[in-house]
């Protein structure tokens, strides 16, 4: 029986059961792994977390690599890197998860391949970053790593974005600044399986917020995407190498790719539209270890 294993921190989130799930029904079994338990027995060339032996896995699936200092969070990429030289499948690749976690490099890979995004900023200097907030008039301020919405903020082009501004860069040593798009109050979260849209919903801010995301009080409906839509997320996705992927537009004037996640959660597809994404997942999967 094939084994595979489900990077995670909460064995109870929703992604992570679901996914069980779906490795069970497959046939193959389901073994649950933290990476914050990783050792590395290098004169040997061991690899365990716990008591299990990572490089006797067929495959493991990245929900998330948990919250660690610098050093930790290396190091446990370094495994994941490790193990698919070692020949376990790991989906989605460091490669695009390391793409998909740090927003500069994303942006730029956007730009790149021609992908509608908002014009960006990323900078150390104060200087810069005040003629870019004068030049956008409103901006959205993000940590270059960051998830769930948690240290976005929007700044305008006052004295009070201003003096923002310079406390972000002060704290954090450079600021990443998207300029604001005017929409409708909400943005589309497209769900991404092997080159495919396998849902979508509408993630809509609660009243007083801006902020979109469904773990800062977000909440999700059904989406019917438009050809563009459709067709920037998948272009988003393959431009970062992800098998599996969330993919965030914002409406205005047209589609724009706001961000890519490279480890989402599948609940709130669930929740609004009945789609248990995992499956899509897990079928790739048995097919890649076959």
């Amino acid at each position: 029986m094939k084994k595979i294993g489900i990077s995670m921190t909460d064995p109870t989130d929703w992604t992570c059961v679901a996914l069980q799930n779906s490795i069970r029904r497959s046939g193959m079994e389901p073994l649950m792994l933290s990476l914050g338990d990783a050792t590395s027995r290098i004169a040997s060339d061991k690899l365990y977390s716990g008591n299990i032996d990572l490089a006797d896995l067929d495959a493991i699936i990245v929900r998330d690599l948990g919250s660690s200092t610098k050093n930790d969070v290396s190091f446990r990429f370094d495994i994941l890197c490790q193990l698919e030289e070692m020949g376990v499948a790991i989906i989605n690749s460091p490669d695009s998860i390391a793409k998909a976690a740090n927003k500069y490099v994303s942006s730029y890979i956007f730009q790149k391949n021609g992908i509608t995004t908002p014009a960006t900023i990323v900078t150390n200097s104060l200087k810069e970053g005040i003629v870019a907030l004068t030049t956008f008039g409103t901006a959205v301020s993000k940590p270059v790593f960051g998830y769930k919405g948690i240290g976005v903020e929007c700044l305008r082009n006052n004295d009070k974005g201003r003096s923002r501004l310079m406390e972000i860069m002060k704290t954090n040593g450079l600021v990443y600044l998207q300029k604001f798009i005017a929409n409708p109050g909400r943005d589309v979260r497209v769900f991404i399986v092997n080159n495919k849209v396998a849902g979508s919903i509408y993630r809509i801010a609660p009243e007083g917020n801006w902020i979109n995301n469904l773990s800062q009080g977000g909440t999700a409906k059904p989406c019917t995407l438009t050809a563009k839509q459709e067709k920037l997320s998948l272009k988003a996705s393959k431009a970062i190498g992800t098998t599996y992927a969330g993919v965030d537009i914002i409406e205005g004037d047209r589609p724009y790719v706001i961000e890519i996640n490279g480890t989402p959660s599948g609940k709130g597809i669930f929740d609004a539209t009945g789609v248990d994404v995992t499956v899509g997942v897990v079928e790739y999967l048995l097919d890649l270890v076959k």
